[in-house]
């Protein structure tokens, strides 16, 4: 039995395997540079190959280990907690560094946040959370503040939110950029643009009904869908050019598989209260599904925790009333 297999006992935390299995899944170089090549506007003339081996800093990309918390401003590196005193802990999902080429040609710093994000309406805009990680993001970077603290060295934020799931269909297929802008109230000044814009905030939005027609969102539609199988998103990721490598194949395999047991265990649970029967019954459902994306008999009775003959004579079934 693997390990999902063996911890996956409520759709609760089949739910929360599920995101964590998606942020890994996200987390991957290829897709990070495609987004930073469409959203980030520094990164938008970059062939992406180049963001993806040379801009994008090597073994910075973190996932959900580094805390978005208040009560810090000493932290060194993505390595460390943003630790709170008073609040329980807050991982951003995706955080890494990337650099790129300023005006003077020297090469200019910024972090990069990456939200998965299901929930859409949570009681406030979606835009109000993602400035406030890039508002501790920013601020984390000074270890201390005093009248000797260098405030030149802030690097830029971008906070990426990827909204999927509840969003309404209206605003599917849609992707916002908020940031700094400079106005002259009286006279005009010139300043680089470093200078000041150090928070931005990008908010992407996805569903399941609406296709979109951008091909980055197509791409980060395909990769969240739940009503999408395991070898149609994987020849779909092929079109866009995505090198499927065995890392890739687990994670969309993970994230099917998952989605199957959601669904299995939720199926089973709004049957006869959970009656065995009943809970059989979505099994069933859920592995021939497995099947038809591929999947072998040993590989569906490992995540359906049943025994292989069982799956072979259900299969066999299957065919026969085909």
């Amino acid at each position: 039995m693997n390990e999902i297999g063996n911890t996956i006992i409520s759709t609760e935390e089949g739910k929360a395997k599920y995101d964590a299995a998606l942020k890994e899944l996200l987390a991957n170089r290829q897709f990070l540079a495609r987004i930073m090549k469409r959203f980030v506007p520094e990164f938008a003339e970059y062939p992406l190959e180049d963001i993806e081996n040379k801009y994008i800093e090597p073994g910075s990309v973190t996932v959900s280990k580094v805390g978005v918390e208040k009560n810090l401003t000493n932290i060194e590196g993505l390595a460390n907690e943003d630790s709170s005193l008073n609040e329980g802990r807050i991982f951003y999902d995706i955080l890494f560094c990337a650099c790129y080429r300023g005006d003077a040609g020297t090469l200019i710093g910024m972090y990069i946040i990456v939200e998965a994000q299901n929930a859409y309406y949570k009681g406030y805009p979606i835009e109000m959370r993602g400035v406030y990680y890039a508002a501790r993001r920013l601020s984390s970077q000074l270890k201390s503040i005093n009248n000797k603290t260098n405030y030149g060295c802030l690097q830029k934020v971008y906070s990426i939110w990827i909204c999927m799931g509840e969003v309404p269909d209206r605003e599917a297929g849609t992707a916002s950029l908020y940031r700094m802008e400079k106005h002259d109230i009286i006279g005009s000044v010139k300043r680089g643009r470093e200078a000041y814009d150090l928070l931005n905030v990008i908010v992407l939005r996805i569903n399941d009904r609406i296709r979109a027609e951008d091909e980055v969102l197509s791409l980060l539609q395909t990769i969240c869908s739940n009503v999408i199988g395991r070898n149609e998103k994987l020849e779909r990721l092929r079109e866009y050019g995505i090198r499927v490598d065995d890392g890739i194949k687990k994670g969309v395999r993970d994230l099917c598989n998952l989605s199957e047991l959601i669904e299995a265990r939720g199926e089973a649970r709004g049957e006869a209260r959970g009656e065995a029967r009943g809970e059989m019954r979505a099994k069933k459902q859920m592995v021939l599904r497995m099947l038809k994306n591929g999947l072998s008999c040993e590989e569906a009775a490992d995540y359906a925790e049943l025994s292989v003959a069982l799956i072979r004579q259900w299969e066999k079934e299957q065919n026969c009333a085909v």
